[in-house]
């Protein structure tokens, strides 16, 4: 079996070859870290870690869904990876996150302008880049924001915004839907924890930059 150290390099070869290896090289370094091997240090697995929560935030949303599924129920795994999952997660996967996130102690204070994301929503076209401008996160997790229903209720309560402003946008950003689907999606708000969410916006804006910075490389 290689070292971890040569696992290591191995993997960083994979990811130098481009966008194209990113969902190979997600699922080497997802068997590894769901069966870590008891030779390995344990002090090595956060590279790992890291390196794969880095790997996620590269992935089209298909493959990312894939990749959830298998971290789904995996208590053993850092909270700060698993929230990559978050966008591309089972509604399920996506409640217990919201649950972990509410565990892990008071989330920073956020205020967003309701006013002026819901003014992004109404104009329609680029929404999804107002979007990230106003909330200080990146265009592909705003994009991905806006196209789910309970994500956008995260980014709401976790920015302070009002239960109202988040049904607005969602009925201007997302698909039509009967009065009964707009209920449902009032209900699915008021069961967002907003200290949860308030971590997970923060975990959001705190990788915006180092996006940018990825894609311009």
């Amino acid at each position: 079996m290689p070292t971890p150290k040569e696992r290591l390099s191995h993997l960083l070869e994979l990811a130098a070859q481009g966008a194209g290896e990113r969902a190979h090289l997600a699922g080497e370094v997802a068997d590894l870290l769901l069966d870590w091997p008891p030779q390995y240090p344990a002090a090595m697995r956060a590279t790992f870690d890291a390196l794969l929560e880095k790997i996620v935030r590269e992935m089209e949303a298909p493959a990312c869904a894939e990749l959830a599924a298998r971290f789904e129920g995996r208590d053993d795994a850092p909270l700060a990876l698993l929230n990559e999952f978050f966008l591309c997660a089972s509604p399920a996967m996506q409640d217990d996150l919201l649950a972990r996130n509410e565990a892990a102690g008071p989330a920073p204070h956020i205020h967003l302008d309701g006013e002026a994301l819901l003014s992004a929503a109404r104009a329609g076209g680029a929404a999804s880049g107002t979007v990230a401008s106003i909330a200080g996160i990146s265009p592909r997790v705003a994009a991905a924001v806006l196209r789910d229903a309970r994500a956008l209720a995260t980014l709401c309560k976790g920015g302070g915004i009002a239960r109202a402003t988040f049904s607005a946008m969602a009925i201007l950003t997302g698909p039509a839907r009967s009065v009964h689907e707009n209920f449902a999606m009032l209900t699915v708000f008021d069961r967002v924890p907003e200290n949860g969410a308030a971590h997970l916006v923060a975990h959001w804006r705190l990788h915006a930059g180092s996006e940018a910075a990825e894609r311009a490389a």
